[in-house]
């Protein structure tokens, strides 16, 4: 079964290569853009760098960005936020199902879908034109295993069966401009994730520091799982990992990441995002404010949640 692994990774990522082929000839400029909602998406290449990012039509100075990759390595994860969302793997290493709401460039699922050969992987996107970005300029090709749903992730996660369970839930919604879609970031919504985790499941969260509603978004999601766990990234984010399963130390989450990292050769360094992880004390010390936060409820969105957002 390894080496039937390796040689359709060695197969895959050959295909990938032949699929990013095209961008090595191009000159560096707007490669893609298409107008969506309102933004524009647009893609850019920068010397080897591909970054996709939504421009607000109001204001085209805006370069929110959502994706980035080198397309002479594809499967290196560059932002930091993105390493991080791989330490759901550290609770569940050889998952079966995965459900991530926010596509955007795919490059995490692209990365998931390479190197777990035996996991199926479903995506749900608000944004036809993001996902026909990704598949035109990042590489990705959906197949039976990779899977992306134009929907709402709430309503999504909503409508699977009773008894659909993921092993690892994702949630990527947040935009550039410090937007996270209240409707994706309340006690309703974590339990629905709850409710379609497998016992030993985890729910993976991306957040922006800047956030205005930073400790009380934390604070929803402990309402929910008994092990929250935060990632401080150097970049503008922080990614929450929790879960009801058994409760992690730092020293276990830190050995199974480099279990991890050693098993799989990532060229993205999982294990120092490990070691930047805080855990109980260490949570509470980074996130002062956190027991004068609210909770999050579905029809309760605090007064200027939507402020920063275009209508």
């Amino acid at each position: 079964m390894i080496e039937e692994h390796k040689t359709w990774q060695s197969i895959n990522l050959s295909a990938i290569g032949q699929r990013l082929a095209w961008l090595q000839q191009q000159p560096d400029k707007v490669i893609f853009c298409k107008e969506s909602g309102v933004h524009y998406v647009a893609v850019t290449k920068e010397r080897s760098h591909i970054k996709l990012s939504l421009v607000e039509k109001i204001n085209q100075q805006t370069d929110l960005l959502q994706s980035v990759f080198d397309f002479n390595y594809p499967l290196h994860l560059v932002s930091e936020y993105t390493q991080a969302m791989m330490l759901g793997l550290v609770w569940q290493s050889q998952p079966q199902r995965i459900y991530m709401a926010g596509f955007g460039g795919g490059r995490v699922p692209l990365v998931l879908h390479h190197y777990l050969p035996d996991t199926v992987i479903e995506c749900a996107e608000v944004d036809p034109i993001a996902i026909e970005a990704a598949t035109q300029c990042f590489g990705v090709k959906l197949d039976d295993r990779l899977t992306v749903t134009i929907q709402d992730g709430r309503e999504y996660l909503e409508q699977q069966k009773s008894d659909t369970q993921y092993d690892i839930i994702m949630i990527d919604v947040a935009f550039g401009n410090g937007y996270f879609p209240h409707r994706l970031s309340t006690k309703e919504f974590y339990q629905i994730c709850e409710k379609h985790l497998s016992s030993e499941g985890v729910v993976v969260a991306n957040l922006l520091h800047r956030d205005q509603f930073y400790a009380e978004k934390i604070t929803t999601f402990q309402s929910v799982f008994s092990q929250v766990c935060l990632c401080v990234c150097q970049e503008s984010n922080s990614i929450l990992i929790g879960s009801n399963s058994q409760i992690l130390e730092k020293d276990e989450i830190v050995s199974r990441a480099k279990y991890l990292q050693d098993g799989h050769q990532f060229s993205f360094p999982l294990t120092d995002r490990a070691l930047e992880v805080k855990v109980g004390r260490e949570l509470a010390e980074a996130v002062p404010t956190l027991d004068k936060a609210q909770i999050f409820h579905d029809d309760s969105p605090p007064a200027g949640y939507f402020d920063c957002w275009l209508f």
